[in-house]
């Protein structure tokens, strides 16, 4: 029997924070841990090349409703086979664990992204769902000290633990940027900030000081056409190009060539970003980043020590800022080559994890 039962919507091949966050969680307790997530296209190569096993699961019911129904039932038929359910949704499969806690009288341990609280408040149904989950978990975990902070004061939770995300790759070297380049890495979604960043950049052309900047965007998802067509309609074309299937080897080459990270999020009271993995990848190279000053995003980038944080939406000083960074090349390096040390003496998964243990 192994002690963990993990059920997740978002584990790799997918591409993003949270499926590597789980991922690199997985790997620590490989000897515990047992990881259920839906089949995903490439599912089979990457769960035969992990030291932990995986069994692929459609959670969601496609003719119960409420569809989480299905995961209560998974739950207790499995009862015999774990100790603990880390649950990385709060809704629906963390209203599932409650659930089926009552049955199975197994805990369940909560790991909470900013995404997952916004969420749960946008109705009085799951403000209730959410007290009573939160309230009944073992322990919830979140991503970020502010997130930690907001939950504590509105649920009230037995106890809690900040688990950063730490990148998974420290690279022995800082890279050998190409000046100018400016490269964003993050699925294709609005609060990313792509387009705030094609805005900038067709605003510095039109002041004429532009110069030799070459701007890189590294994703996919459903804003793809609305990034192209943005591009298009700036007239940036000579200047950004856009990659939409990446691997994490192809990622490590596009950051070994890239001396400025660009991620300005919107700030949104939903869809919102709960801390940047990116910003820490990057800053594992030397990258500095220039982001938007927000709650959790503020504990990736330290303004003014490892990146630049500026207002929400203020294109003009996100134009002036990338021109400052690009220009100023001692400057930049100094900010990279503090984010570069913080992400080796800070954000190392392992301590964090043994923490986690201490709980289990």
């Amino acid at each position: 029997m192994r002690n963990l039962f993990l059920l997740t919507l978002d584990f790799p091949p997918r591409y993003g924070g949270v499926a590597r966050y789980l991922h690199e969680l997985a790997v620590h307790f490989q000897q515990e841990i047992f990881v259920v997530a839906p089949r995903e296209k490439g599912s089979e190569v990457f769960d035969a090349s992990v030291p932990y096993p995986v069994e692929r699961e459609e959670l969601l019911s496609s003719w119960m409703y409420p569809r989480w129904i299905k995961i209560i039932f998974y739950l207790v038929k499995k009862k015999n086979q774990y100790q603990t359910v880390l649950v990385s949704h709060l809704l629906p499969i963390g209203t599932a664990a409650w659930i089926a806690s009552f049955f199975t009288k197994k805990s369940y341990i909560i790991f909470l992204h900013g995404l997952d609280v916004a969420l749960a408040e946008s109705s009085w149904m799951k403000r209730f769902f959410t007290r009573h989950i939160l309230c009944s978990a073992k322990l919830v975990v979140t991503n970020s000290q502010s997130l930690c902070d907001e939950v504590k004061k509105k649920y009230h939770p037995k106890q809690m633990l900040v688990m950063y995300p730490c990148p998974s790759y420290l690279p022995p070297e800082e890279g050998t940027p190409i000046s100018g380049r400016l490269v964003t890495v993050a699925r294709l979604v609005e609060r990313k900030g792509h387009l705030r960043v094609l805005e900038a950049l067709a605003l510095l052309r039109k002041q004429n000081r532009l110069e030799n900047i070459q701007y890189r965007i590294v994703g996919n998802g459903p804003m793809y056409d609305g990034v192209m067509h943005g591009i298009h309609n700036l007239g940036l074309e000579d200047i950004v190009s856009l990659e939409r299937e990446a691997n994490d080897e192809m990622v490590r080459k596009v950051y070994e060539t890239t001396d400025l990270f660009v991620m300005p999020t919107i700030k949104d009271s939903v869809d919102r970003e709960g801390f940047g993995l990116v910003y820490l990848e990057a800053a594992a190279y030397g990258i500095p980043s220039i982001a938007t000053d927000q709650p959790g995003v503020e504990e990736a980038v330290i303004d003014k020590k490892t990146g630049i944080l500026i207002p929400d939406g203020d294109i003009e000083t996100l134009a002036e800022t990338i021109f400052t960074l690009v220009k100023n090349r001692s400057g930049r390096m100094a900010l990279g080559k503090a984010a570069r040390m913080r992400v080796r003496e800070q954000f190392n998964l392992s301590p964090m994890c043994e923490k986690l243990r201490s709980f289990l």
